[in-house]
């Protein structure tokens, strides 16, 4: 059989849609010819289909050739690879030829399949993909376990729920709603695509080197498509003011040892964004980030705190999917700067790309890719501006559903009181009855503490909580508390220590409420549970 036939005559043109309406009005009492005369089918042809005297009455076939797997059944062949898609288990070309085979064998249905290999054929499959033209295939981009267990409804939820109560109690404008975040770019640089001969092996394009050094860049913008000049930390002890050549204007460049951010470097960025955007008490900003260990120190707590910011974080593995830079800048960010250091080769041949020139070539890229519109429609597709907490449907969950650890309970309990509870001001007189218990059971107030973010400024002159198994992996606000701040129990260490002191030895701070290292309770138990099964429409 000739795999792509076409067709050359003008049988049957009538099409299937045509040729059942035309039944429909003979089932109705209308005469075949007149019928016939309406609808342009042939008089025979309705005869025959409606006696039935054809293999598939109403569905127009030519030839002896018929589909081996009947409409329905391919249609939920269909809906599983799309389900296994969205569950990110996608299935690979010879997978969905060796299912055809197994629906096909056990539905007892007549196929000329490879029975050696138990596989649907290439022209099947072919013609499967012209059925459903919806079906390609793609190059799947590998998606770390942690981001289908990070990214689940529960945590979204918590995280939807804080943010709107942020947004509500101080009614930011869109010029006052931020994202930031770190990116590297490299001396070595990924080069474009070049026209070259036909049949050669290998396309060569000189670079500066097989492995570079990485530069760190902390970019902003704002959602209504404001960027913040960026900030540059090259891996040096000293700062030079030459390697800023050709930087964005008003950009600012600082040093560490290792080229990545840091507890103080993340300060000294706070004070530039406040410098830019005077960001104050009687003027506050929000910044959404992620939940890095140098976003929660106490200095950029304070700091924050005192100058009216409000940081919030992130959900833990989650900022492929919330992140406006990461959705909609960052991508196009990297392409245009490899785009002008592809050019910086071509223009200095035999010269590598240095330090020097870095900032020059980056700041070609940043001001040929920080365009409003991406930064307006990147907090548009995060539901953060407008907001909108049902931007992501249930079929974007399906990964977290299908992995073996548990999604964390939905909970909505009140958010814990920042004041110490009475059994802990009474600590020094007698310990309570928790306390004498401590080895066996956690007090009541830490167990319903967890999984609860924390809110922004909310405790700003009170006492530091003493609930310190806050919600790990949780979305919390940085300014909500200070780290590293003795708790009342710790007070009344002569007497006897309380029960919040025993339990909270190994647990994390609240401003580390958002750590990725530290496992849940259902978590714990993932390897005593046997894997969730991927539910499909064919139930494999």
């Amino acid at each position: 059989m000739v795999r792509h036939y076409t067709k050359k005559s003008d049988r049957c043109i009538y099409g299937n849609e045509n040729l059942s309406r035309a039944l429909e009005a003979i089932a109705q009492g209308r005469s075949v010819n007149g019928v016939s005369k309406e609808y342009k089918i042939p008089c025979r042809t309705l005869s025959r289909h409606r006696d039935k005297k054809v293999r598939q009455p109403g569905t127009v076939n030519l030839g002896r050739h018929v589909q081996v797997l009947p409409p329905h059944i391919e249609q939920e062949l269909h809906d599983h690879i799309k389900c296994m898609e969205r569950s990110m288990y996608g299935l690979c070309v010879k997978d969905v030829r060796k299912l055809a085979f197994e629906i096909a064998e056990t539905y007892k249905l007549k196929h000329p399949f490879n029975t050696v290999t138990k596989c649907a054929g290439k022209d099947w499959l072919s013609g499967f993909f012209r059925r459903y033209p919806d079906l390609s295939i793609r190059i799947p981009q590998g998606t770390n376990l942690s981001r289908a267990i990070g990214f689940n409804k529960p945590k979204v939820e918590r995280f939807f729920t804080l943010y709107k109560n942020i947004r509500e109690e101080h009614a930011f404008l869109p010029s006052q709603i931020w994202n930031m975040d770190e990116t590297g770019i490299t001396n070595v640089h990924k080069p474009c695509r070049v026209v070259a001969s036909k049949g050669s092996k290998q396309v060569s394009k000189i670079t500066s080197g097989e492995r570079g050094s990485t530069v760190t860049v902390i970019c902003a913008m704002s959602s209504a498509g404001v960027y913040l000049p960026p900030m540059l930390i090259f891996p040096r002890k000293r700062m030079a003011d030459s390697l800023m050549m050709g930087a964005p204007p008003q950009s600012i460049g600082c040093c560490s040892s290792s080229g990545w951010t840091d507890s103080s470097l993340f300060v000294t960025w706070l004070e530039h964004f406040v410098k830019f955007t005077n960001s104050s008490s009687t003027a506050p900003h929000i910044i959404i980030m992620d939940g890095h260990h140098s976003h929660k120190s106490l200095a950029a707590i304070l700091f924050a705190r005192e100058h009216g910011i409000h940081l919030i974080t992130l959900p833990p593995h989650s900022t492929h999917k919330m992140q406006p830079l990461d959705r909609t800048y960052f991508k196009s960010l990297k392409s245009a700067y490899n785009s002008a250091a592809d050019s910086w080769m071509v223009s200095n041949p035999g010269k590598r790309i240095t330090f020097a020139n870095m900032a020059a070539i980056f700041g070609q890229a940043f001001t040929r890719s920080a365009t409003p519109e991406k930064a307006i429609h990147g907090f548009e597709i995060c539901g953060l501006q407008p907001y909108n907490a049902n931007i992501f449907t249930d079929d974007e969950f399906d990964a977290a559903r299908v992995t073996e650890e548990e999604e964390p309970a939905k909970q909505n309990p009140p958010i814990a009181d920042i004041q110490p509870s009475t059994s802990q001001s009474t600590a020094d007189a007698q310990p309570s009855t928790s306390q004498s218990t401590a080895d066996a059971q956690p007090s009541t107030s830490q167990s319903t503490a967890e999984d609860q973010p924390s809110t922004s400024q909310s405790t700003a002159d009170a006492q530091p909580s003493t609930s310190q198994s806050t919600a790990e992996d949780q979305p919390s606000t940085s300014q909500s508390t200070a780290e590293d701040r003795p708790s009342t129990s710790q007070s009344n260490v002569d007497a006897q220590p309380s029960t919040s002191q025993s339990i909270a030895e190994d647990q994390p701070s609240i401003s580390q409420s958002t750590a990725e290292a530290q496992p849940s309770a259902s978590q714990s138990n993932a390897n005593e549970k046997s894997p969730k099964q991927i539910s499909s429409p064919l139930g494999w």
